[in-house]
């Protein structure tokens, strides 16, 4: 857990950013200085010396969203994955990273086997930005968990969204997902299931399991 275990207890809740956020924080500047030298380092494969970087731009300042998801995604590449928990429980505090980090946070918790948790941290992340991508990744993980009504919920807000923003391959592959969950969702969930004409009980349950 190393340095991280100090320099988390900086991080401070979203709230609290404004005083040292700003963009002509002198504390800023030079934090986004050492950010952007990081993301070279990076890019040029020099991860002991990115690390390095990113740490330092953390502890000068511990608002800078960005450079936890990079620095937790490094620890991950290095094969340490409680670490980079850590850094993203950190993340998840601040507003402008809040999102991602728990996206990424999920992928550890699916690559150890907690499916209920990376599914949570997936809805957590969608509620506060509902990308795409991670819309795709919770339905998946509905689908996996055989949750139909839940991945049926999910698919046809990605349709909406494609549509939404013109992107029609997309939309078009999610309305023929909406049609296959639907089938598989009608088996236990009354409220998707079509109702025939004159089919009270059908109309009842369907009411029933809306409410």
């Amino acid at each position: 857990m190393l340095v991280f275990l100090f320099l988390a207890g900086l991080a401070r809740p979203a709230g609290a950013q404004a005083s040292s956020s700003s963009p002509e924080s002198w504390s800023r500047r030079l934090a986004n200085s050492h950010y952007q030298r990081a993301l070279e380092l990076e890019r040029r494969g020099d991860i002991a010396q990115a690390l390095r970087e990113y740490s330092e731009t953390i502890a000068i300042d511990s608002t800078l969203g960005d450079a936890y998801l990079r620095l937790g995604a490094l620890r991950e590449r290095m094969g340490d994955p409680r670490e980079a928990e850590l850094i993203y429980d950190a993340a998840i505090r601040l507003g402008d990273s809040r999102a991602q980090a728990f996206v990424q946070r999920s992928h550890l918790h699916r690559a150890a086997g907690r499916s209920a948790q990376a599914i949570s941290d997936l809805q957590a992340a969608v509620e506060l930005e509902p990308r795409q991508e991670a819309l795709q990744e919770l339905a998946q993980h509905y689908v996996e968990a055989h949750a139909w009504a839940a991945a049926l919920a999910t698919v046809r807000r990605i349709a909406s969204s494609a549509q939404q923003s013109g992107d029609g391959a997309t939309a078009e592959n999610a309305r023929l997902e909406v049609r296959a969950l639907r089938l598989l969702a009608a088996e236990t969930d009354p409220s998707v299931a079509p109702v025939k004409k004159h089919d009270w009980v059908g109309f009842a349950l369907s009411h029933i399991a809306r409410r």
